[in-house]
Order: structure tokens, then C-alpha cells, then sequence
């Protein structure tokens, strides 16, 4: 037996585990560095930065849920004349599909003008009863690329 492919073996399996451990502390620290870079682009206003040939993009995360129960968000889809989101009760994909249409909207508008979209913009721009009946959360992620 050729001991010396066996020994070359464990080294690989040893640095595999090395290099796994090492890539998961870097996603930790990339997931906890991420809000903190978040937060800074959206308090300076800016979509884009751009740094040691990276591009980082803020990417919307638009989620909506009811500020009461489910049965508020029927009533006001009812009163805003979006019955085909209530089978029996809404559909939760459906409804966030509308929401996400509607911010798309909204972010589009805050481009043009040079801004950054908030929950509360795209709060307002839904029909008055399902904006009262959402809460809306609007979070960030980065997406980076080559520049």
C-alpha cells in the first residue's frame, strides 16, 4: 500500500475541514456585517456603492402581514375591491405578489427621484383599508458583483 496517497488523502480531508470551518466563520461575519452596511446605505441614501472592484446593491425584501387578524385583511381587500385574493380567506403568495407589485411601483418613483423607499411609502401607496389592515416591513440585502 502506498502510504504516502494515504497520507496525501488525510492532509486534503484535514484542509477540507480547515477550509469548511474558515468559510463559515466568514458567512457569520458576512451575515452580521450585512445589516450593519444595510443601514449605513439606506441612512446616506444610497442604492449603490461601489469599493475594491465590488458593486453592492441594496435588493428590497418587501413582507406584509395583517396589523390585526386575517379576517381584518379580508374585510379590507373586500372594501378595495380585491376579492380575487379571498377564496374562502386570502391567499398569503397572492397577496404578497400585490404588495411586491405595489412596491415596485414605489421604488421605481423613489429612483427617479434619487431616494430610498421606505415601508411607509409603500404602506401608503396600497388602497387605504388594506393599508391600514398590513403592516408592511421593508428590509435590505446587498447584492455584490463585479463592477
Amino acid at each position: 500500500m502506498d502510504t504516502a496517497k494515504v497520507k496525501e488523502y488525510v492532509c486534503l480531508e484535514k484542509r477540507k475541514d480547515s477550509l469548511s470551518a474558515e468559510l463559515k466563520q466568514v458567512e457569520q461575519d458576512l451575515k452580521a456585517l450585512e445589516r450593519v452596511v444595510v443601514n449605513e446605505m439606506v441612512n446616506a441614501g444610497f442604492n449603490k456603492v461601489e469599493a475594491d472592484g465590488r458593486a453592492l446593491k441594496l435588493v428590497p425584501d418587501v413582507q406584509a402581514s395583517p396589523v390585526e387578524d386575517r379576517w381584518h385583511v379580508v374585510e379590507a381587500l373586500k372594501e378595495a375591491g380585491l376579492d380575487q385574493f379571498i377564496p374562502q380567506n386570502y391567499n398569503d403568495s397572492q397577496l404578497r405578489g400585490f404588495v411586491k407589485e405595489i412596491a415596485s411601483e414605489v421604488f421605481s418613483r423613489a429612483q427617479d427621484e434619487e431616494r430610498v423607499a421606505s415601508a411607509e411609502d409603500i404602506r401608503a401607496a396600497l388602497p387605504e383599508a388594506l393599508g391600514r389592515a398590513l403592516k408592511v416591513y421593508l428590509g435590505h440585502k446587498l447584492s455584490s458583483r463585479k463592477a
